[in-house]
């Protein structure tokens, strides 16, 4: 007689599937207070599970300053922010640009106690390409680097409690 013994490991994040088509045509997924957070954040005090209110503020709120955060970037680092497209100062312009990408959402409470909110955004105008880069983005926050991510990827952290965007460089290990 044979066994077969399947053993798998499993863990749960807590996530729910949304889909805002005054925003984008593609799904979106909220990610529950309890998932492990992927990135070093120095202010981090507790998970936040995002309500859609909040989602919606963030999407209006990265449609209506986008022309604005990337041009600070840039001039952040004293690259032509000239070179930028004016047109993206029109937040149908970035809605459109936007449209295709699937999002994730997390969010978190700072030491200050102010709300953050983590929307990534994935294009998923090839979906081909984007469901094998992106594997696996309903269950898990994605970050990846360099090549296909760099132009098909962005992430933001918008300050819910203060309306606004949060510009973080981390030159910690540059000292």
């Amino acid at each position: 007689m044979r066994y077969i013994v399947i053993s798998f490991l499993a863990f749960i994040q807590y996530s729910a599937i949304i889909k805002l088509e005054n925003y984008y045509c593609g799904e979106g997924v909220i990610f529950d207070k309890s998932i492990k957070y992927p990135f070093v954040e120095p202010d981090y005090k507790e998970g936040y599970t995002p309500t859609i209110n909040d989602i919606k503020k963030t999407e209006t709120y990265l449609f209506n300053t986008y022309y604005e955060y990337e041009t600070n970037v840039l001039d952040s680092f004293n690259l032509d922010k000239s070179k930028f497209k004016k047109k993206f100062k029109n937040p149908s312009i970035v809605k459109k640009k936007f449209f295709k990408y699937n999002r994730q959402y997390a969010g978190f409470i700072d030491k200050s106690n102010d709300t953050i909110i983590y929307i990534g955004l994935l294009n998923f105008t090839n979906k081909k390409l984007a469901n094998k880069y992106f594997e696996g983005w309903k269950e898990n926050i994605f970050f990846g680097f360099d090549g296909f991510y760099d132009k098909n990827q962005k992430t933001y952290l918008y300050n819910l409690s203060k309306n606004k965007f949060v510009y973080k460089l981390d030159t910690s290990g540059y000292k």
